[in-house]
């Protein structure tokens, strides 16, 4: 059946309707869609859009747009795509919104630059636009009602540039890639989502999830890898160090919700934090100051709602961390946070520039900075080389820890954490150190255990070598300590410490300075409070020591500790002699058990004496035990030791040397040491070697209340002088015959030299004093010998001068009585000999000669009379008792001597009175006698004959040793002839 009018027309309306429809869709809208995007554009921009084609499907409802470019201020491309296609479906009508079946965007491209004005080239998009009106209150309504199958982003790309930096930062992510499926505003779908995006550097995020707005919630994973270091710090150009090297990956998931009434909940979990290869140093420099070698933080979980960050275990693994103090002092790592200031700060000792605020309290438990936690329970450090370098002096002094092993637990913020912290390393390749400790870092309470193994000391020897002039050659540290602070700050430390194969050289001498083959320093106990120290003991195992004087009298202990370059500094002037007032009580109680040495030894080399001296103490053993400050205390000293190899030494006694009010009560004795080692110093100072002798010496001083009170005893065994040396700076003494006189007949000189003396006396010096007690002692015995054997021996200190009678050559019994005292001398000083002088007086001698001659005359002239012949033994004594007989004798005796003519004295002529005549007449005729020289030597003869027989008498001394020596006349004095013995 043909069909009707009105169905041809209402086919006609509807084709011409479609037609209409075709020709607006595929004409119409692509036209107004191309002329609307273009003046929207040219009016609120003032740009040019550029579109290649728009197409659109009335029919499918499907739209396309390709090549469509919207241009930057600067000209270039700020938005662009390749192809847009939008697939709106039907079910829009029914969905009552808009419905998608799909969205692709193909090849977009997003230019977004930071200008240098701080401005972002996007927020232009913004612009041009009237303000809006104020939004009017409205009723709640629900979101739009959209739905969208597929929206995907293929082979995006974006760049991004910074212009505020120094240096533009750039960065471009190509491709970008992102998907979403199924989403809808109604809840009623899947909502999810994928994003991929890389950079051309082959960095790439892979994100994945799902999305949702009512309510709002969003789930997913993501991954970030071969994210390079240098790229985040590229855009962080404006700080002060520089990354070349490292690759940052981390993957995890997340979750946002936002119930009703109730704020966003964010919940952050990070799997997996790795970086590699990490290298940062300071900007422009050529090498990493700190390369780590991978980083893994695992078990990460952030927590908004909560305020809450969880890290399960921080891991550090392998990498070095270059550190060195230059020249100037600065460490080098503070150069990757900035520069050095242009002038230095003064920094105190804990690293705070002087002047600085102090740094503010940690806020108290509850505030603000408490409502967020963090806890990380597990972080590790292993495989570490930490490099550390002085460069102050030259060379540097280098200390390496490798590898540095690390362990800290228990990490937290809240106010009552423990650490719980491990470290073991290797330093320096043969030391090893482990610590273990448990910190409360709020509290400030440590308690913590350390020990050290095999640490070299050598590697001090470029800081040594800054402030000493000696090579530290080898030696060895071992350590091991208890370390506790309590949170009121009071400390305590225990512990025990080991140097063992100590070995230093004297840089100037190129000789052995210390040494020690073995230290030990056992129970060390330090408290702050109440402060004191406490050690155990202290044992020296060969200890050694070298003391040397220089040409120049410098002593090379003193050169040695003396920085390079720099002179000794001269002795401190001797303070004022004032009177001291009482030192205080030591403040700080230090006591040590015991000081031991094992096997000591001593070198000491006088290299100005000349020839040069040499003396050596070896297996010096013993002790001190008992050092305490406490001034009541009393320490035992016994030590034990050679003297030049074979004499015994001796130390013993008590002492208080860590108290202030100091207190020595020590003895010290050695045996026979070989004084021939001396004749350099008897040389110059004597003016004599010695070819022989032991010396032994016994010493006492005692030290009380700063008083000085000593006891010094010496004995030289068999002393023989040597050659006379000629030295400016030699005594001027005899002293040979002090020799002579000072050993007995054993051979033996023995002294006794007490002395006293304040020690705040600055004129009191014991070597000084001793040494003028010697020289005194030796000028004594030297110039006044007899009183020194008068001393010893009796006799008195004159017991050199006999005395005899005028004109007699007899000894007294007083003289007898000196001479056997001189004979005793002489024997217990068999070096002695002595000189006995012919003496006689002109003036005493004579006279009584020539009246012993008279008396010879008278009575022979009583012999050769008859009565004299009568009675022969007592003629003669009778009548020069009889003062007639004598008085007429005496006239016989003048005429026969002066002739019968001489006149008589005049008291003579006419005797009244017997005796004067007789003296008168005695007188004349003495005076008229004359005595020649040769009798009065032979009755000095006779003198020095009768002492030398009473020397020799008893033949205990070898007349070798007694001369009679002739003597110059000398005057007379008193009424006796005095002869003086000389020894030599």
């Amino acid at each position: 059946m043909a069909p009707s009018r009105r169905q041809i027309l209402a086919l006609a309306a509807v084709a011409s309707l479609l037609v209409a429809y075709a020709l607006a869709g595929f004409l119409a809208v692509p036209h107004f869609a191309r002329q609307g995007a273009s003046d929207f554009v040219r009016t609120h921009y003032g740009r040019t859009l550029t579109i290649g084609d728009i197409r659109f499907n009335p029919f499918t409802l499907n739209l396309d747009v390709t090549r469509v470019a919207l241009p930057d201020a600067d000209g270039q491309t700020m938005i662009s795509f390749d192809r847009l296609h939008v697939g709106l479906q039907l079910a829009s009508l029914w969905r009552l919104g808009p419905s998608f079946g799909e969205i692709l965007l193909q090849r977009p491209y997003v230019r977004a630059v930071i200008r240098a004005d701080g401005e972002l080239n996007l927020a232009d998009l913004g612009k041009g636009f009237p303000p809006a009106p104020p939004e009017q209150p409205q009723g709640k309504s629900g979101p739009l009602r959209l739905y969208i199958g597929r929206l995907a982003v293929i082979d995006g790309g974006t760049s991004f540039e910074d212009r505020t930096h120094p240096t533009p930062f750039r960065a471009d992510f190509k491709p970008i890639a992102f998907e979403l499926h199924d989403f809808s505003t109604t809840a009623a779908t899947g909502d999810a989502y994928t994003l991929h995006a890389a950079s051309p550097q082959g960095e790439r995020l892979d994100w994945s999830g799902t999305v949702r707005l009512t309510p709002l919630s969003s789930q997913g994973k993501f991954a970030i890898t071969d994210l390079k270091a240098r790229t985040l710090w590229s855009y962080l150009s404006a700080s002060p160090f520089e990354i070349d090297s490292g690759v940052i990956a981390l993957n995890g998931d997340y979750q946002v919700s936002a119930a009703a009434a109730a704020p966003v909940a964010v919940t952050l979990n990070v799997h997996s934090t790795t970086v590699t290869s990490l290298g940062v140093k300071p900007s422009g420099a050529a090498d990493d100051y700190v390369s780590l070698g991978r980083i893994e933080v695992d078990g990460t979980r952030l927590d908004l709602g909560r305020r809450a960050v969880s890290v399960a275990k921080v891991r550090l693994s392998g990498g070095e961390i270059r550190a060195w103090l230059g020249a100037e002092g600065r460490l080098n790592l503070l150069d990757l946070i900035g520069p050095a200031p242009a002038s230095a700060t003064p920094v105190d000792e804990v690293g705070t520039p002087a002047g600085a605020p102090a740094a503010a309290p940690p806020p108290a438990a509850g505030g603000a900075a408490s409502t967020w936690t963090v806890s990380v329970p597990d972080i590790s450090v292993t495989g570490l080389k930490v490099s550390a370098e002085d460069r102050q002096v030259t060379p540097a002094a280098v200390v390496v820890l490798d590898p540095l092993n690390v362990q800290v637990g228990g990490f937290n913020l809240s106010p009552d954490d423990m650490l719980d912290i491990q470290l073991d390393t290797a330093v320096n390749t043969s030391g090893k150190f482990t610590a273990q400790a448990k910190v409360a870092p709020r509290a400030g309470a440590v308690t913590a255990h350390v020990e050290a193994e095999h640490l070299g000391l050598p590697a001090l020897q470029p800081l040594l070598a800054k402030y000493t002039a000696m090579t530290l050659v080898t030696g060895e540290l071992g350590a091991r300590a208890d370390f506790e602070r309590r949170a009121d700050g009071a400390m305590s430390v225990k512990g025990d410490t080991r140097v063992s194969d100590l070995s230093t050289v004297d840089d100037a001498l190129k000789k052995d300075f210390i040494k020690c083959k073995d230290l030990r320093i056992v129970d060390v106990s330090y408290r702050s409070r109440p402060a004191s120290l406490r050690i155990g003991s202290v044992t020296a195992l060969e200890p050694y020591v070298r003391m040397i004087i220089a040409p120049d009298r410098s002593l090379n202990i003193r050169e040695v500790l003396t920085p390079p370059g720099a002179k000794p500094a001269p002795p401190a002037p001797a303070p004022a002699a004032t009177a001291a007032p009482a030192a205080p009580l030591t403040p700080f109680p230090v006591s040590i058990g015991a000081v031991r040495m094992v096997n000591g030894s001593v070198d000491y080399t006088d290299l100005w004496i000349k020839p040069s001296f040499a003396l050596d103490i070896k297996a010096l053993t013993g002790a001190v035990k008992g050092l305490s400050s406490d001034p009541s205390s009393r320490a035992r000293v016994q030590l034990d030791g050679k003297l030049a190899t074979y004499s015994p030494l001796h130390i013993g006694g008590e002492v208080n040397l860590l108290s202030a009010a100091l207190y020595t009560d020590v003895t010290l004795s050695f045996k026979d040491l070989d004084l021939t080692i001396v004749n350099p110093y008897s040389g110059y100072f004597v003016g004599y070697q010695i070819d022989k002798g032991k010396l032994s010496v016994d010493v006492a001083y005692k030290i009380e209340q700063r008083q000085l009170s000593a006891t010094q005893h010496f004995v030289v065994d068999q002393l023989e002088l040597g050659d006379r040396v000629d030295s400016p700076e030699a005594m001027h003494l005899p002293l040979k015959i002090a020799v002579a006189l000072l050993k007995d007949r054993n051979g033996l000189i023995d002294l006794a030299l007490p002395m006293s003396g304040s020690l705040d006396d600055p004129s009191f010096r014991i070597g000084p004093v001793v040494w003028k007690m010697f020289v005194n002692l030796i000028a004594k015995v030297a110039t006044a010998p007899f009183a020194l054997l008068g001393h010893l021996f009796g006799g008195g200190e004159h017991m050199n001068v006999v005395e005899f009678a005028a004109g007699s050559a007899e000894l007294d019994k007083p003289a007898q009585d000196q001479l056997a005292a001189l004979s005793k001398a002489m024997k217990e000083r068999p070096q002695l000999k002595l000189d006995v002088p012919i003496v006689s007086s002109a003036g005493l001698d004579r006279p009584q000669l020539a009246q012993t001659r008279l008396r010879a005359q008278l009575t022979a002239r009583v012999a050769a009379s008859r009565q004299g012949r009568k009675h022969p033994q007592e003629a003669a004594e009778l009548a020069l008792a009889d003062p007639g007989k004598h008085l007429q004798l005496l006239i016989e005796q003048f005429q026969a001597d002066l002739g019968k003519d001489a006149p008589l004295p005049a008291s003579a002529q006419k005797p009244t009175d017997p005796d004067a005549a007789i003296a008168d007449l005695e007188t004349a005729l003495v005076n008229h006698m004359q005595v020649p020289d040769a009798e009065l030597e032979a009755l000095g003869r006779s003198r020095a004959q009768a002492i030398q027989n009473a020397l020799l008498a008893d033949k205990q001394i070898d007349p070798e040793r007694v001369f009679v020596v002739n003597a110059q006349p000398r005057p007379d004095s008193g009424d006796t002839v005095k002869v003086e013995l000389a020894v030599h």
